[in-house]
């Protein structure tokens, strides 16, 4: 396999429309078989609660992957949320750039951005959509062009009739714009049946990739297979073998559940999408309603099972590389589209600034490098996922790039290194009794955390709110100290860093 650096001076070429494959197209080049396969792997909700990253958490896949290959400690992700953190991930394209909150097409705004299958496919891939990679549910359009996109159906969320009826009907009154408290049966967050890892849509979605890799496997053109999987997503539904891996009553709690001191008011996550599920006896869990520790506790065991019930499927996706004799030959990326808050800050789901909701594991194993079991501490970002396998598999680097290709420091530890990674979040606020959006526009050090709260994907306007966490002194983010004056020539330091980065750099 060829690899080359990527120089980061490459950031601005010469734009070039790529529009789903309905403009122009470059002519495929011929297969060549020094160009390594990619199986990319997506999980939805991840954080970094596995036990290559430290955590009690039974995941005995991806932790072989991590000693296979290289884990970063401290990757960061665009958006905390579904579809504009893969949205970035997809482009390899800011939000600040791309103003991206919730969907495509980013074409619109950036004319000449890439897409990730089109681009893999034109340099003479086969390129498969296996699950939610763009995204799962609805009637979107096909807003990539890989030669395959296959999405399961959503009968499969739940294993007990009653529930998945529930569901369904859920799905359709809010498609309807029925608001959730006028729906007379909300579903339950948690499942464990009794059932076959097929039961689930993740158990659909690894057998429909064993099935396409062993077709793949016939052929000697390369391929970029991206497979994304649902769980630990909410509802926290997994085959009962899972949950028994783990002793609830020895499950820990968040060490610190309440709203951290001087937060703002915007900075919590006021969406209901957790709090649209019913657990037991306990109604609904209803937002800034202090839960029982049972039900804390129950809820955290419930997303230890799901992680491991999709670890479980990337076990069968390993295993079948190896014996289909694929594996040496194959990158394989593993990436969680966002972190997720389990009653710490007080917050339960995504969908904000803090650290638990932006950072998610990345691992990678290539296997040209003879380096196995790396552990970096570099900031890495999932804008920089793209340009890196292009840089690995000899393919032109993207024409407009907000990342950086990780191929340097993939074999070389002392390479240049980021010192801060930035990330974005909107909430909708009223402002002298007119409704508006706020981006907190965020940037994170190795030590401190500075997030800006203004209107507009820029920095010009009037900022609001401001938060600041030193993680040196508070790594459970209990105070916010951006009024304390201790910290006034740090905050100036880093808001220079925030507008030298993307909220500085787009508008």
């Amino acid at each position: 396999m060829h690899t080359r650096k990527l120089c980061i001076g490459t950031v601005g070429f010469l734009l070039l429309a790529v529009l789903f494959g309905c403009g122009p197209q470059e002519e495929p080049p011929l297969p060549s078989n020094s160009q390594p396969n990619v199986l990319f792997i997506a999980i939805d909700d991840l954080r970094p609660e596995l036990g290559s990253y430290g955590a009690s958490a039974h995941t005995p896949n991806m932790d072989r992957l991590a000693s296979d290959g290289v884990l970063f400690e401290r990757h960061y992700v665009q958006f905390a949320v579904c579809i504009p953190s893969r949205v970035s991930l997809l482009t390899g394209l800011r939000p600040e750039r791309t103003h991206q909150m919730y969907g495509p097409p980013v074409w619109e705004k950036v004319k000449g951005a890439q897409s990730w299958g089109n681009t893999f496919r034109n340099a003479g891939y086969t390129t498969l959509s296996l699950g939610k990679i763009w995204h799962l549910y609805g009637n979107q359009p096909n807003i990539d062009t890989f030669d395959i996109t296959w999405k399961p159906h959503l009968r499969y969320t739940y294993a007990d009739p009653e529930s998945q009826r529930d569901w369904i009907n859920f799905r359709q009154k809010r498609s309807q714009g029925v608001p959730v408290a006028d729906i007379e049966r909300l579903c339950p967050i948690t499942e464990a049946a009794n059932v076959s890892d097929t039961a689930y849509v993740d158990g659909k979605v690894t057998q429909r990739a064993v099935r396409e890799l062993r077709k793949l496997a016939e052929h000697d053109q390369p391929f970029m297979m991206a497979v994304g999987f649902v769980k630990p997503h909410i509802p926290f539904c997994a085959p009962k073998k899972y949950w028994d891996l783990y002793d609830e009553s020895q499950i820990d709690l968040a060490k610190y559940t309440n709203f951290p001191e001087n937060m703002p008011e915007i900075a919590f996550s006021n969406h209901p999408n957790f709090y649209n599920y019913t657990y037991g006896d306990y109604p609904a869990l209803e937002e800034g309603k202090p839960m029982p520790t049972s039900t804390s506790q129950h809820l955290r065991h419930a997303y230890r099972a799901a992680t491991s019930y999709v670890d479980a499927q990337i076990g069968l996706l390993l295993n079948e590389l190896d014996q289909l004799e694929l594996a040496d030959n194959t990158i394989v990326v593993l990436w969680g589209d966002h972190g997720f808050h389990l009653g710490d800050v007080g917050h339960w789901g995504k969908q904000t600034n803090f650290e638990n909701a932006t950072h998610s594991p990345l691992i990678m194993k290539v296997p040209s490098l003879e380096a196995r079991g790396i552990r970096h501490v570099a900031f890495v970002e999932t804008v920089d996922i793209l340009p890196t396998l292009l840089d690995l598999c000899d393919i032109s680097p993207l024409r407009i790039a907000d990342g950086e290709s990780l191929a340097p420091i993939l074999s070389d530890s002392v390479s240049k290194e980021k010192n801060a990674a930035f990330h974005v979040f909107n909430r909708g606020t009223n402002i002298n009794g007119k409704r508006q959006t706020l981006i907190g526009h965020a940037v994170r050090t190795d030590r401190y955390r500075l997030v800006s709260w203004r209107a507009g994907w820029g920095l010009e306007g009037k900022e609001h709110a401001a938060e600041l966490y030193d993680y040196s002194q508070d790594l459970l983010e209990t105070i916010n100290v951006i009024d304390n004056p201790d910290y006034a020539s740090v905050r100036e330091r880093l808001e220079k860093i925030l507008a030298e980065g993307p909220a500085g750099r787009f508008n």
